[in-house]
């Protein structure tokens, strides 16, 4: 959202994938009131056809930036002993979910010589975390993921950064009810990432 808001204010277009409709529509219905051009797109990007439905609504734009900031993990416990569609669901939508944007979006970007992409990725992505071993592994492939996509891509003028987030304020933090007095803004982070 703070991405969104950041882009529609200097004019761009966006299009805006989230899984539940409720709080995607408020946004896009925010976004339009200020004068923003806004398409949405209701999909759980864990869905093998996740790629085909964001296509639905993008195959006629071109698109100039990617922002894949999907990610957040709310369940906790021993890898070994959580339910598999949970490590599943983490990894798929931060590994195929990711790549496959990506790579969609990248190619066509790459074949224009010019466009950006930014994969939000986490400082969990450094080091293993007991009770988080699903979601730890998938951050450290975004992270290497991004920095080769970044040295392939540069090349063709295509800028490709790993945003890496710390303690931020999101809606994940409030749902595991953890104090983020002491976090980062999330219009700062979009901010930087921009930057």
């Amino acid at each position: 959202a703070a991405f969104a808001r950041k882009l529609v204010s200097q004019g761009f277009g966006v299009v805006l994938v989230a899984r539940k409709p409720g709080p995607l529509e408020a946004l896009a219905e925010e976004l339009r009131a200020g004068g923003g051009q806004v398409r949405i797109a209701s999909v759980d990007l864990m869905a093998a056809d996740a790629l085909d439905r964001v296509r639905a609504v993008t195959d006629d734009l071109e698109i100039g930036l990617l922002i894949y900031n999907a990610g957040a993990n709310d369940t906790r416990g021993r890898f070994v002993e959580l339910p598999a569609e949970v490590t599943r669901g983490v990894t798929a939508l931060t590994v195929p979910g990711k790549r496959e944007l990506a790579r969609h979006y990248g190619a066509a970007m790459c074949r224009r010589g010019r466009g950006g992409i930014i994969l939000a990725g986490s400082m969990s992505g450094y080091m293993g975390s007991p009770s988080l071993a699903a979601y730890t592994a998938s951050k450290a492939f975004s992270r290497i993921f991004s920095e080769a996509l970044w040295a392939e891509c540069a090349p063709l003028g295509v800028d490709v950064l790993h945003l890496n987030i710390g303690f931020t304020a999101t809606p994940a933090m409030e749902r595991l009810n953890i104090d983020t007095s002491a976090a980062q803004d999330p219009a700062e982070v979009a901010q930087e990432g921009l930057d």
